[in-house]
C-alpha cells in the first residue's frame, strides 16, 4: 500500500551562494574538525603566532594526504561512527589510487561501499564530504584528482551536506569552477548543478547500477535515450547521471515550439515496462535514472496529461505529437463511447480525416475495408457495418475536397476537442464500491475532476479534485484479482470513500498525483 504522494517539492532553506572570503573549507576545519583545537593550540597563542601558524596547520587539515587518517575528521561521541569514518577514508584512498585495493576489489565496489555508507548513515554525510574535498585539494596526482572529483560528482547528486557544511561546500565548488583552464573545471560545474538539484528535488533515490558506474569511470557521463510518443514519433536525447524529467520535457517541448513553462508543465514522461505491464508517470522533479533498469526493459514515452493551454499548430512536430496521442486514445476507445447513428457519422468523418492525414499519394483513392477497420475505434468495430461506413465515406468524398495531411490532422484534433471525454486521462474500471455506478465503466481524470462514465457515455459520478483528501493503492484481494485505488474525498463534516478495481491502478494513482502537483505549482 502507498499513501498520497507529496504534492510539492519545497527547496530547503540552505545557503547555496555564499560570497566574499568567508566560508572556506579552512574556516570550516578550524571551527569543526576534531583535531583543529589540539593541533593549533590557539587559546594561549598571541595574535601574531596565531596568524603565522594557524593557517598552515588548518590548511593541512583540508589538503590531500597519502597517509590514512587515524580518526574521523569531525568529532563523534559514538565509537562506531568514528570507526566507520576512518575505514571510509581508506576506501576513498583506494578508489582514488592513493592506497592499494584489497584482493579482488575493484573501483565500482569502492564507490558502492562509500555511497552505501552515506545511504545508511546520514550523520556521516558531512564527514564523507570533508574527506573527499580534502583529497581533491592540492592533489599532485592527476588521475587521483579526477577520481576524487568523480566521487564528489556522485556525492553532490545523491546526498546533501548539513546546513552547517553546505555554505562551505558550495564555496569550495564555486572556487573550483572559477578557472576554466583547470582540469576539473567542467566536473566542478556539474557538481554545483547536482547540489542545486539535490536541494530542489531531493537527490536520486536508487544507487547506480554497475553498468552506469563503469561508464562513468570510462568518462562516459551521458547515455542515449529515446523518448517515444503514442503516435510513433521518437525523440532522441542524452541524459546524464542526475538528469531530471523537467530538463527533458523542456528540451522536447522546445523542439515542438511549446516553450512556455505553463504549457511544458502539462506534459509528463511515462516509464513503461512491458514485461510486467507497468506504466508509471514520472514527476517533473524526479531523476530519470531512478526508473531506468539495468536490463534496458524500461522505455520512456511522452504524453500530455492536462489541456489548459490553448493548442496551436504552427509547428509540425507539435501537430504530429498531439494528433498521434489523440488518435491512439480515439482508436482504443477512450474518446468516443456508445453507439448511435450520430456516432456512426462522427466515425465516418474521423475515418476520412485519418485517411487524408496520410501522405498525399496514399489518400487520393477511397479507403479500403481493411483501412476503414483500422480507422474505427476498437469497441465500435462490431457495431458499425463496414459497408455502411464505406457508403458514408463515399458520400463525404464526393462532397468535399481532400485536405493536405497537416490540415487533416488539425481538423481531426478539432473534432476530438469537441468530444465529452476530451482532456481526460481515462481508465477502464472493472469494479466499484458504489453500486449505483454500472461496471465496467471508464473513470477519467483531468485538471479539475474525476468522473465515472458508463458505456453510453453518460457521466454517473463526479469528484472535484479539490475535494480529494487522500488516496492509496490497494493490493488484489485474491490471487489473480485486480489491484485497486481507495479515494477519500468530501469535507470533514461529510467524508466519503470510494474504491475501484482496475488493472491500471498504479498508473491512475500516479497520474492523479502528477496532475495534483501541476495544479499546486500553477496556484
Amino acid at each position: 500500500q502507498s499513501s498520497l504522494p507529496s504534492l510539492t517539492s519545497e527547496p530547503n532553506s540552505i545557503m547555496l551562494a555564499p560570497v566574499g572570503d568567508h566560508y572556506t573549507m579552512m574556516d570550516f576545519a578550524t571551527a569543526h574538525f576534531r583535531e583543529a583545537q589540539s593541533m593549533l593550540g590557539w587559546k594561549g597563542m598571541s595574535a601574531e603566532k596565531r596568524m603565522s601558524g594557524e593557517n598552515k596547520s588548518a590548511a593541512d587539515l583540508v589538503q590531500h594526504t597519502t597517509v590514512p587518517i587515524q580518526g574521523s575528521l569531525l568529532p563523534y561521541s559514538d565509537s562506531e561512527l568514528n570507526e566507520l569514518a576512518t575505514k571510509n577514508f581508506v576506501t576513498v584512498m583506494r578508489f582514488m589510487g592513493d592506497q592499494p585495493k584489497l584482493k579482488n576489489q575493484n573501483e565500482v565496489e569502492c564507490i558502492y561501499e562509500i555511497l552505501q555508507l552515506c545511504k545508511e548513515k546520514e550523520i556521516l554525510h558531512d564527514e564523507v564530504y570533508c574527506q573527499v574535498i580534502k583529497q581533491v585539494t592540492h592533489n599532485p596526482k592527476q588521475e587521483s584528482l579526477l577520481r576524487g572529483w568523480l566521487l564528489l560528482n556522485l556525492l553532490t547528486g545523491y546526498f546533501l551536506p548539513s546546513n552547517i557544511l553546505m555554505p562551505y561546500a558550495t564555496k569550495f565548488l564555486q572556487q573550483a569552477s572559477s578557472d576554466p583552464s583547470s582540469t576539473h573545471y567542467d566536473i566542478a560545474k556539474i557538481c554545483q548543478s547536482n547540489l542545486r538539484k539535490n536541494v530542489m528535488y531531493g537527490g536520486r533515490r536508487h544507487l547506480p547500477f554497475p553498468v552506469e558506474m563503469e561508464a562513468l569511470l570510462k568518462g562516459r557521463g551521458a547515455r542515449r535515450l529515446v523518448i517515444f510518443t503514442p503516435g510513433g514519433m521518437e525523440f532522441l536525447t542524452r541524459i546524464k547521471t542526475f538528469t531530471v524529467a523537467r530538463e527533458i520535457l523542456q528540451e522536447i517541448c522546445e523542439q515542438m515550439g511549446a516553450g512556455e513553462q505553463e504549457e511544458i508543465r502539462e506534459f509528463a514522461l511515462f516509464a513503461i515496462r512491458r514485461a510486467k505491464k507497468m506504466v508509471r508517470p514520472i514527476r517533473s522533479e524526479e531523476y530519470l535514472h531512478d526508473y531506468l533498469l539495468e536490463d534496458n526493459l524500461v522505455t520512456m514515452s511522452l504524453r500530455r496529461v492536462t489541456w489548459k493551454t490553448p493548442l496551436h499548430f504552427e509547428n509540425n512536430i507539435y501537430t504530429d505529437v498531439h494528433y498521434g496521442q489523440m488518435l491512439w486514445d480515439y482508436l482504443n476507445g477512450r474518446m468516443l463511447l456508445g453507439y448511435s447513428k450520430e456516432v456512426e457519422m462522427q466515425v465516418s468523418i474521423l475515418a476520412m480525416l485519418q485517411h487524408w492525414a496520410k501522405t498525399t499519394e496514399q489518400h487520393s483513392a477511397a479507403p479500403s475495408r481493411e483501412e476503414l477497420k483500422e480507422y474505427t475505434p476498437k469497441p465500435l468495430q462490431s457495431c458499425i457495418s463496414p459497408q455502411a461506413l464505406q457508403n458514408q465515406i463515399g458520400l463525404l468524398l464526393r462532397s468535399r475536397q481532400p485536405l493536405q495531411p497537416k490540415d487533416a490532422k488539425i481538423q481531426f484534433i478539432e473534432h476530438m476537442i469537441k468530444l465529452p471525454l476530451f482532456g481526460y486521462n481515462s481508465y477502464l474500471v472493472e469494479r466499484v464500491s458504489d453500486e449505483t455506478i454500472p461496471v465496467p465503466c471508464f473513470f477519467g481524470v483531468n485538471k479539475e475532476q474525476l468522473i465515472a462514465v458508463d458505456g453510453d457515455a453518460q457521466i454517473c459520478c463526479v469528484i472535484p479534485l479539490k475535494e480529494l483528501q487522500k488516496m492509496r493503492t490497494l493490493r488484489p484481494v485474491s490471487d489473480g484479482g485486480l489491484p485497486g485505488i481507495e479515494l477519500n474525498y468530501g469535507s470533514a463534516a461529510s467524508p466519503k470513500t470510494l474504491w475501484l478495481e482496475l488493472s491500471q491502478a498504479k498508473e491512475m494513482y500516479h497520474t492523479i498525483g502528477v496532475i495534483l502537483s501541476q495544479t499546486e505549482f500553477q496556484h
